[in-house]
Formats: C-alpha cells, structure tokens, sequence
C-alpha cells in the first residue's frame, strides 16, 4: 500500500522486450486498480575483489546511473505514452535483481515481471529473476509472457474469454488461490473458472466401455464437482456472491488441465506449494509447468505461512 492509502502495483524492468510486456500490462493493471505504478529497475554489477587494489569495489551512485537511468526513463515514458492518468513512481536499485524486487514487494499489492528465462532448463534450479520472484514475493506475482496478444484484459487483440480460470484441489494453497481469483472476478465483472482435474487411472485389464470404468468415472468426476464447492464454501464472501462460478472437471494432469482451460483467458491462478525462504526456489510442479507454458498472464499466490 502506497503512502497515500492507495493500492501499489509493482513492476521490474530490465530494457528487454519481455519486460516491456509486463510494464504494459501492469499501466492498465494500475489504471484498472486505481493503484501507484513503481516501476524498479535493478542495477546488477558484481561486487570485485581485485589483487592490485587490495579491496572490493562497489559501484558508486553516478555508475549505477549511468547504467541504469536510461532503462528506467524510457519505462517511465512508456508508462505515461500508454495512460498518463496512472501515478508512476520510479527507483533505481543497484544489487542481486531477485533479492532488490522481493525487498520491494514487502510494500506491494502486486508484483508484476516477465517470463525470461522461465521457459530455459537453467531456470528450474535456482531459476531467473521471475522464478524466485513467484515462488518467494509475500505478495501476489503475476508473470506476463513476451508473446501476450493484449497488453490490457479486453484490449485490443483480446480476443479470447474473459475468464479468471483457478486451479482447485483442495488444498490451503488453492482456497489462496481461489480467493484471488473471485476478488479479481469481482473487480472486473469477470467469471470464474474452477478447474478440478483427476486422473481415473485405467489399467490395462479393462477398457473404457466397461461398467466399472464408467461408475469410476462418475464417482470420480462427482468427487471433483464436490472438491470445488467445498472449497467455495470456505472461501465465499459476501462480497462476491454475485460473481459467476463454472466448475471444469477434467480427466488430466493437473498443469496440462490449467493449461488448456486457460489457453484463452484473461488470468489463470495458481497456489505454489514452495515451501518458503531458499528451499522454495524451486516452485510446486504445477505452478511452474503452467508458467512455463503459459500463453497468458498467471498469478502465483502463497497461503499464509503457520
């Protein structure tokens, strides 16, 4: 939250066309919020310890600057060319990129970044700037990937659902989730998507025209309606008892269902199930299988530790 009371979206750039993405969608986001845009860029020069000059050497605030204050000014003038009635604030940093924006998340309401280096084998260990930021931000993430058709839900070349599309297990994980995903619905006069996937497990004894493979897959699929309207139950407030609920019961592993019934939707949301500090760099298996191919933005949201 900003000084004034009023909600902070936060977006790391970095001057590459990836970030670009997420600095656009992230000016509407602010506009639609009513929200402060800042907007970090982070100066990464690694500390050197030379044996000439018997000490490390720091880059002083003229080299972090001079490195730096192009990127930011042309994020900025972006911003202010895409909706001059978003409030931007701009801050320049200079150290580790993933530890800088996770300080500055502690004061934001959302965190946006892009994709790069999600989608390269490297990231899944210890992973690029996006990746710790989703598996660690105390506030909600939201990855933008570089070949988003609408930088603004709706916007031009939006052409798909306008769907905030959940994964739901049951979990505390996906009840956070879900809680995002109504008040975003709500915010928007979106609906909401639950999806519930299962797998029936079929042996090779028995084929799919069976009666026990049909009872099985009653039992199965009822058993995942029941899964997405308990957890409703829990969550539901007052305040988006209006907002439409479509329950998706899929017979898929779960990230191949998330990702197929949010190919063309306006959010897709997902629980990490990171475990907290340095061990949750690495994301749950879902979470960081639907990022990594994920044609549309995707928040990542943690349940409150304890």
């Amino acid at each position: 939250m900003g000084d004034d009371g009023r909600p902070v979206v936060l977006v790391g750039v970095d001057g590459s066309t990836t970030s670009g993405r997420a600095l656009d969608w992230s000016v509407h986001e602010a506009a639609r919020r009513g929200a402060i845009l800042r907007i970090v860029h982070v100066v990464y020069v690694p500390v050197v310890s030379s044996p000439f000059l018997g000490s490390a050497y720091y880059p002083n605030d003229d080299e972090v600057t001079q490195h730096g204050g192009p990127i930011l000014d042309a994020a900025a003038d972006r911003a202010a060319r895409l909706d001059p009635t978003v409030t931007v604030r701009t801050s320049l940093r200079s150290g580790p990129p993933a530890e800088i924006l996770l300080d500055a998340a502690k004061s934001a309401d959302l965190v946006v970044v892009g994709t790069r280096g999600l989608g390269s084998v490297g990231a899944t260990f210890f992973g690029s700037v996006s990746s710790r930021l989703a598996a660690c931000s105390p506030a909600p993430v939201v990855v933008v990937p570089p070949d988003l058709r609408s930088s603004a839900r709706g916007g031009a070349g939006g052409a798909g659902r306008r769907d905030v599309v959940v994964g739901v297990d049951g979990s505390v994980h996906a009840d956070v989730a879900l809680r995002l995903a109504l008040d975003e619905a709500a915010s928007t006069g979106e609906k909401v998507v639950a999806v519930c996937a299962w797998r029936l497990g079929a042996g090779s004894m028995w084929g799919e025209d069976t009666p026990y493979f049909l009872q099985a897959e009653r039992e199965g699929r009822a058993a995942a309606a029941r899964t997405v309207e308990t957890a409703l139950a829990r969550v539901r407030t007052g305040a988006d008892d209006g907002v439409p609920v479509e329950t998706l019961v899929l017979d898929r592993e779960p990230s191949l269902a998330l990702r197929e019934a949010g190919r063309d939707a306006a959010l897709v949301v997902v629980g990490s199930r990171g475990r907290g500090d340095v061990r949750s760099l690495l994301l749950g298996s879902v979470s960081r299988s639907v990022l990594h191919h994920a044609t549309g933005p995707v928040a990542v949201v943690h349940a409150p530790e304890g």
